[in-house]
């Protein structure tokens, strides 16, 4: 496990099959902050600086300008291009919105699960992954209708203690929760096995092949073959 980054991430975005880019927040001596945007390059082990438009065309997809006028903070929110090509955003607090074809704003409200609310944005075909950590389950919701379609865990269950973060490799899905795990959904049958524990709080967790992205409170690494 590599550290490439010991700042705040705000962002993960896959850039390519071998590469993602990073967002990392930079305090300034206001008390503000700007973001720094960086190419990480998995097969030629190198980072290399990057745009904001290409982070936001990788996020947003093609209409990334419209789009990043309208939302509020477009680095905090998870966002995926759906099957018939409009744009998701889930916030962290649950709030939503959908974006047409033309990057418009079409339908906007959000996701809860018992009164509580869900976040986060893994994309599977026609249907989105998210997580509930008050109720401590997964959720699948069909795109087309943005109902739940299926729920993994439970209030009361151990499946998934807390959990922060979901994603998906193109065939299974990985979910960081209880302060320091992450468990994996096996996409073909969907059972749930321990994958990964950190000795330190992992907040989200990122496969891409033999290669994966942790983010911890102190930065972020990058692992070889769950090493």
């Amino acid at each position: 496990m590599k550290q490439i980054s010991s700042k705040e991430i705000v962002d993960v975005v896959k850039y390519n099959d071998t590469s993602v880019i990073l967002v990392e927040k930079l305090p300034l001596s206001s008390g503000k902050y700007k973001v720094q945007y960086s190419v990480v390059d998995f097969i030629e082990k190198k980072i290399e600086p990057s745009t904001k438009s290409a982070y936001l065309l990788k996020k947003f997809s093609s209409n990334f300008k419209r789009i990043s006028e309208i939302i509020p903070n477009f680095v905090q929110c998870d966002a995926g291009v759906l099957y018939d090509r409009r744009v998701l955003v889930i916030y962290p607090n649950g709030e939503a919105g959908i974006f047409d074809r033309d990057g418009e704003l079409e339908w906007s409200g959000s996701f809860d699960y018992h009164q509580k609310p869900v976040k986060c944005l893994a994309l599977e075909g026609k249907y989105f992954w998210s997580v509930c950590p008050q109720e401590n389950c997964v959720i699948r919701y069909s795109a087309q209708n943005m109902k739940v379609d299926l729920r993994i865990g439970g209030v009361d269950a151990k499946t998934f203690i807390n959990p922060t973060h979901i994603s998906y490799d193109g065939k299974d899905l990985y979910i960081c929760c209880d302060n320091n795990k992450v468990r994996k959904i096996d996409g073909d049958n969907y059972t749930v096995s321990d994958y990964l524990n950190f000795n330190n709080r992992i907040d989200r967790f990122y496969k891409q092949g033999e290669y994966a992205v942790a983010v911890m409170p102190e930065g972020a690494y990058v692992l070889e073959n769950n090493e």
